[in-house]
């Protein structure tokens, strides 16, 4: 009797955070499917807690901000002899760049099957910078040869992203799916009981990086002119500074606004975010452009009404006047307008709240899209 040999798939991606907080479940559901599941990252202080459940990691010098060709080059060149070392079945190369180096490794060194998770374009894409722009132009045809394949398969979360990839001939109809995001834990991410009445006074919560493309000014500004309009809320701040992005404040900006205003909470990175999203009242998240906010669909999942605004990666995940209410983004009027709505309507906001839980549930659960895509490994081996 021949003794099957197991399929040997990796997983990439640019953090250890990132597949530990975004992919350990599809992990643990290969392993289980008798996968041999190998993951290459940056080593970071994820790393350990992935060892220590027993999956194989091979560390990737890689540093996500960089743009020095020197350190570029190396972190593709020892990707590439890593991918021809192993010659896996499949490689699933997670965030832009590591779908970018991923890309160009696999095709350069292996047959191995391909798929590109673009969990969301990167700032070269949208960025004004001058340096931004030039860099995206010039690595376009890189972009082309590490997407355009009849071994490559590209994963969108959002359709807009697709579609600028495919304007720009990065990718075709034939190669691209549309996956509804990273998935949510709808049993731990749910409600502790049924939402009745409000907090006094009112929880609001930005589950987000402080940095300006998540909206956080003009969410500043929203409750600025709430407050001194005599409304009594808190709002929660949960997340960090990112100084590796160019729209982050900065920690003396922020050291200014939390400490001027007394109704402001800074939680700082939430490992604990849950407890937050039971505290929360309303989850109100202003960004400039997502690829799918997992925040938002964990918001979703606690069965929380939310505000956001009408960009790609967000609108998908509210319906509007039925979930919660979509607002154009950058525009801090129309945001303190949809935040005095429901505080001063908060049966309705409750109502939100439970369909977004049954939105959840319906289209986002972890293990609704890690079948979707344990179904495409199938089909593509």
């Amino acid at each position: 009797m021949v003794e099957v040999r197991p399929k040997t798939i990796i997983l990439l991606a640019n953090t250890s955070w990132y597949l530990y907080n975004f992919r350990l479940k599809l992990i643990e559901k290969l392993i289980s499917n008798n996968y041999n599941v190998i993951l290459i990252a940056p080593k970071d202080s994820y790393t350990n807690m992935l060892k220590e459940k027993s999956i194989k990691f091979i560390k990737w010098d890689l540093d996500r901000r960089s743009i020095n060709p020197v350190k570029e080059l190396y972190s593709l060149i020892s990707l590439i002899i890593l991918y021809k070392r192993i010659s896996p079945d499949i490689i699933h190369n997670f965030t832009m760049k590591g779908c970018l180096y991923g890309g160009v490794a696999a095709r350069v060194s292996t047959k191995s099957k391909v798929i590109n998770h673009i969990t969301g374009l990167g700032p070269t894409f949208f960025n004004n910078n001058r340096i931004l722009k030039l860099i995206n132009l010039l690595i376009r045809p890189i972009y082309k040869f590490a997407f355009n394949s009849n071994l490559t398969k590209v994963f969108f979360h959002n359709k807009a992203d697709q579609a600028i990839l495919q304007k720009l001939g990065l990718c075709s109809k034939n190669n691209s799916v549309i996956i509804n995001g990273s998935g949510v834990d709808t049993d731990y991410f749910s409600p502790l009981t049924e939402k009745k009445q409000a907090n006094q006074p009112l929880q609001l919560l930005f589950p987000a990086r402080v940095i300006k493309e998540k909206g956080f000014l003009e969410l500043l500004t929203a409750c600025n002119a709430l407050w001194d309009d005599g409304f009594d809320f808190i709002l929660n701040i949960a997340g960090t500074l990112d100084k590796g992005n160019r729209s982050s404040l900065t920690s003396k900006e922020l050291d200014l606004i939390t400490q001027s205003a007394k109704n402001i909470i800074f939680h700082g990175k939430a490992s604990f975010i849950r407890k937050l999203y039971y505290k929360a009242d309303i989850v109100v998240l202003p960004s400039w452009r997502e690829g799918l906010s997992l925040s938002l669909i964990e918001s979703s999942s606690m069965g929380l009404p939310i505000i956001t605004t009408d960009v790609p990666g967000c609108r998908e995940i509210v319906e509007d006047k039925v979930s919660g209410l979509i607002v154009p983004a950058k525009e801090s009027i129309k945001l303190k307008e949809a935040i005095k709505s429901l505080i001063l309507n908060m049966d309705i906001a409750i109502s939100y709240g439970e369909k977004a839980r049954k939105n959840a549930i319906n289209k986002y659960s972890i293990d609704i899209i890690n079948d979707i895509i344990f179904k495409v490994y199938n089909e593509y081996i």
